[in-house]
């Protein structure tokens, strides 16, 4: 199965005494977890005979397979009689529904970008829902006017047949319409461009659908939630999606950088292999060594506190700056090697700490109002933003005025997708302000002062705070956050770095939650829209140092990942000991002070942060349905002294490809950063009859990367 892709389970079931069953269909991880939020069900009724019973949801992005469960109730007792499951597939819609589920709260309790309006009320309630958090709730007390809740528009084809579906609940009277209307270039509409269906009584969820043929000059669609002009009534709404005729197999676009399985987002399937994280390797000045692995940076006088969340970029001479946070502000160091670093001056060289430094790729020299280099800085709990054309002279923009809501932690970057725009990775809390779990949220702007509102992107789950529990097992309150992460482009991904906190005190529960105490630690995590990211090997990228060590206690990491050769290259930060931790608190509730911060560098060899090893007897990892713009697969592997690799091309129903089955394909051997593969005297895959996946087949070794150039 795929992303997006909708799946129907359906079942004939009778009740023979009492009611107790349920039809149940679960997503799944690669790692074997359930993804519970995406589990819908539905009853068995009280009806005699026998019932048909359906469900169905889109597939999470980082669901790969899916159960049908039929269940007894844990807390009802009787006899169900259940036959003929099946499980139906429909591809991912073209056209998508601005929050099509009611999950965004960014307007809460209006179910934004949804337009609300008429003469009742339309808000997000968590109760009832059909699937998810939430649902709409449209109550109508006046019979002369309806109540509206308008989609945003969305772009259509003359001619695309186009199906809408809501799910809908009457909790009141009987009201309540389905509209799908069409739109012209000057979002005008009439009476024959629309068509509707109305609700009907009954109890529980229902399903309404409505399908017309977009008329010839139709630019976009909207749907209309409408609970008509003469009724009044509660109706809640949930799940308003669109299928097209022009949805077909799902397909991955495949630019030509390297696919990396950090993530499990273009992996379908796997066995035989177990995933082996990568950690990286410390390198470090000489002159800086005496126990202190890795550092490249300590502080001085000015900077005696030298902390990371900035960023090292290369200048087209190919020196290196890094910016880097200290208590006095923002300070600036260059190398010739990116190992050896000179302070610029003896001072700060701005006011304020950054939030990663991102650089402007269109950057005019000879233009004046022209910038290079951007940052965030966090400003009455907020964030304000700056710029500079040299790196060292910083102009704020806005006059000053904030640009984004956050908290102390934003990491900024440059996504070259999209058309180019920046990005920023800020800190939330997601409960009442101050209080709550340190969250990660996404924005993007294409000018550093206009941000798209923060939506949320990640957060720590149930398996992070088991680990931290496994670590402090006598303190019940320990759970997992996430303290910050940047998200850079690397290949066909972006990837992320999020410092993983480990809290096991919280002296002041109800208060500053910047008192908490605990180590934090990096992890690796991946993503393709910045937005959904996956983290199937949760291991530290930084091997775990002594107690006595300058990264033992709470480590930071900055925003740039730098390849230079065949090395990858990771500055981050670390306090010697845990956050919030003062000598009076050792040993009471914390073991070492906070103490000072070094800049450290870890390094990989290109595209080897993460591994599918082979368990004994070989392995194989399946890719999902690919859409690639190259021909010529590479892959980055070591298969050491023995083991072989050998690549099958399957076409989209999964079977191979004439020509270019593993037997036709010639062995990869030994340790490789980049072999093109060969099916016999093939050395390309077809340009037509696609899409395409791609099964690796190892008799032993590691697979780390692959491309389609």
């Amino acid at each position: 199965m795929v992303p997006g892709e909708t799946l129907t389970a359906r079942a004939f079931a009778q009740r023979v005494d009492q009611t107790a069953g349920s039809l149940y269909l679960e997503y799944w991880r690669p790692d074997g977890s359930r993804i519970d939020e995406a589990v819908v069900a539905t009853d068995v009724t009280g009806a005699t005979g026998w019932q048909v019973l359906s469900v169905g949801a889109a597939a999470p992005d980082d669901a790969i397979t899916a159960t049908v469960l039929v269940y007894t109730k844990q807390t009802a007792v009787g006899t169900t009689v259940w036959d003929d499951v099946t499980l139906d597939s429909a591809p991912p819609p073209v056209r998508k529904v601005p929050n099509s589920g009611f999950e965004d709260l960014h307007d809460s309790p209006l179910p934004s970008p949804w337009a609300v309006s008429g003469g009742g009320s339309a808000q997000l309630v968590s109760s009832p829902v059909h699937t998810g958090n939430r649902a709409l709730r449209m109550v109508d007390t006046n019979t002369g006017s309806g109540q509206t809740a308008l989609s945003k528009a969305v772009p259509v084809s003359a001619g695309e047949t186009l199906t809408a579906t809501a799910w809908y609940q009457i909790a009141s009277g009987l009201t309540g319409q389905l509209w799908l209307e069409y739109r012209r270039t000057d979002e005008s509409t009439s009476d024959s461009y629309k068509s509707h269906v109305d609700v009907t009584g009954g109890s529980g969820w229902r399903k309404l659908t409505v399908t017309k043929v977009a008329p010839s000059d139709a630019t976009s669609v909207t749907l209309r939630l409408y609970s008509e002009y003469a009724a009044t009534g509660t109706t809640i709404w949930d799940d308003v999606t669109l299928r097209s005729s022009q949805d077909g197999r799902y397909a991955e676009p495949l630019g030509t950088g390297s696919v990396l399985f950090v993530g499990d987002q273009r992996v379908e399937s796997y066995t035989g292999m177990t995933r082996q994280l990568v950690k990286g390797t410390p390198k470090g000045d000489p002159a800086l060594a005496g126990g202190a692995t890795g550092v490249v940076l300590t502080g001085g006088s000015w900077d005696a506190n030298p902390r990371f969340g900035g960023a090292v970029l290369r200048d087209p001479g190919g020196s290196y700056r890094m910016w880097y946070n200290t208590a006095a502000g923002t300070g600036l160091a260059t190398s010739t090697d990116g190992v050896k670093w000179t302070k610029h001056g003896t001072g700060p060289v701005s006011p304020n700490g950054p939030g990663g430094i991102a650089e402007n790729p269109d950057y005019d020299p000879a233009d004046s109002a022209s910038f290079r280099y951007y940052t965030l800085y966090p400003k009455n709990g907020r964030y304000s933003a700056m710029a500079s054309r040299d790196g060292v002279t910083w102009t704020d923009l806005n006059g000053g005025n904030t640009v984004l809501p956050g908290f102390d932690v934003v990491n900024v970057s440059w996504d070259p997708t999209n058309g180019g725009r920046f990005v920023a990775l800020s800190k939330q809390y997601p409960t009442a302000s101050p209080y709550g779990a340190r969250t990660v949220y996404t924005s993007f702007s294409t000018d550093f002062v206009r941000w798209s509102s923060p939506r949320f992107a990640l957060a720590s789950d149930t398996f992070d705070h088991e680990k931290v529990l496994a670590r402090y097992p006598s303190r019940p309150g320990a759970s997992s956050e996430i303290y910050g992460m940047a998200g850079m482009r690397y290949g066909e991904q972006f990837i992320g770095v999020p410092w993983m906190f480990d809290v096991h005190e919280l002296p002041n529960r109800l208060g500053n939650p910047g008192e908490d105490i605990g180590r934090a630690h990096l992890e690796l995590a991946a993503s393709q829209d910045l937005l959904s990211w996956s983290r199937p090997a949760r291991d530290p990228i930084v091997a775990e140092p002594a107690q006595s060590a300058w990264n033992w206690g709470f480590q930071v990491g900055g925003s740039s990942l730098l390849t230079v050769g065949d090395e990858v290259r990771y500055y981050y930060g670390s306090f010697a000991g845990e956050h919030s931790c003062g000598a009076e608190d050792v040993p009471s509730l914390c073991a070492k002070a906070t103490g000072n911060s070094r800049i450290g560098l870890l390094t990989w060899k290109r595209d080897r942060f993460e591994a599918f090893r082979t368990a004994a007897g070989g392995g194989s990892v399946t890719t999902r349905t690919l859409a690639p713009t190259g021909t010529t697969v590479t892959v980055n592997a070591n298969l050491g002294t023995s083991g072989e690799l050998r690549v099958a091309l399957l076409d989209a129903a999964g079977n191979p490809v004439q020509g270019y089955s593993a037997a036709d394909a010639a062995p990869v051997t030994g340790d490789t950063l980049g072999t093109a593969v060969r099916w016999g005297s093939r050395t390309t895959i077809p340009t037509t009859g696609g899409p395409f996946r791609l099964r690796f087949e190892l008799t032993s070794g590691d697979l780390y990367s692959y491309s389609i150039s």
